[in-house]
């Protein structure tokens, strides 16, 4: 396996991290929901939330040990965050125009040589 690239380290400890806040956000935002009478929706939110921070959390960790399928996963999920930077650049044109900035970078990151080949990606 190749040398671990910084990047690939700096984009791993986002995951995490982005990944704790995503099961912070499903706690707290489904008990604000359930404590003004919408229960169900908080729980659903909730669950979502919880689901895609141990997603993150799981990518994140990937990222340290080089498995191959958190670059296929890492590549699609960049691709999902840049269609909803261009939606979102309807209804907030700054966070949209930040998000597709970011996706575009991180996508570019992840094809390049040295980041594939520690993924085992050729």
């Amino acid at each position: 396996m190749a040398e671990r690239p910084m990047g690939v380290t700096i984009i791993g400890i986002l995951w995490i991290i982005a990944g704790l806040l995503w099961i912070f956000a499903g706690i707290v935002g489904g008990a604000v929901l359930a404590v003004i009478g919408l229960g169900a929706i908080g729980a659903a939110l909730g669950v979502i939330f919880f689901v895609i921070g141990i997603i993150d959390i799981l990518l994140g960790i990937g990222c340290f040990m080089g498995w191959g399928w958190v670059w296929t996963i890492g590549v699609i999920f960049m691709i999902l965050n840049l269609i909803i930077g261009l939606i979102s650049l309807f209804g907030s044109p700054v966070t949209g125009v930040i998000t597709i900035i970011i996706a575009i970078i991180v996508l570019w990151y992840l094809f390049q040589p040295n980041v594939k080949a520690y993924f085992g990606k050729t």
